[in-house]
């Protein structure tokens, strides 16, 4: 997946108006919390800038994308988790946040692509098994035979 990222400029401008109205510079519509959702999933960073004020409001508005979330049972945090958050708001969970949580999830993205890329391969190599066991096993063909024979016979009856 390609992150954009958001101190590069490349980041999608998202203006936020008094009326807490959120509109996309780029598409020149309003958005709501779920459209904010489907631009982050498809691997787009956003900045939300206060129309008003100039104010980033990223961080405000990305916590607001995860309650709408848990709302719709979509449960990204547990209330063990959050429970602790909120107790330990200190410098070294500052630093926790910041340095460690987020290298944690990007290798757990990365082992998770490589683990999706593998198994793909798998199945595919997997399907062409047979036509590979005919070209490279003598005999394959007698033994492919018997297997589709017994197939045959369990579908004619």
């Amino acid at each position: 997946m390609t992150r954009k990222n958001e101190t590069s400029g490349d980041a999608v401008l998202i203006k936020r108006y008094g009326n807490r109205r959120l509109y996309n510079t780029e598409t020149s519509t309003y958005v709501n919390y779920q459209d904010l959702t489907e631009i982050i999933r498809a691997g787009h960073d956003i900045q939300v800038i206060d129309s008003k004020t100039g104010e980033d409001v990223t961080k405000s508005i990305l916590i607001q994308v995860i309650l709408e979330e848990e709302k719709s049972k979509n449960s990204i945090l547990p209330a063990q988790f959050l429970f602790q958050l909120i107790r330990s708001q200190e410098e070294s969970m500052h630093d926790f946040f910041q340095n460690y949580l987020s290298a944690s999830f990007d290798a757990y993205m990365k082992t998770r692509q490589e683990f999706d890329r593998r198994f793909k391969g798998w199945l595919e190599m997997s399907s062409s098994a047979p036509q590979i066991w005919e070209k490279f096993i003598p005999g394959a063909e007698a033994v492919r035979d018997f297997w589709t024979a017994g197939k045959k016979d369990d579908q004619d009856k």
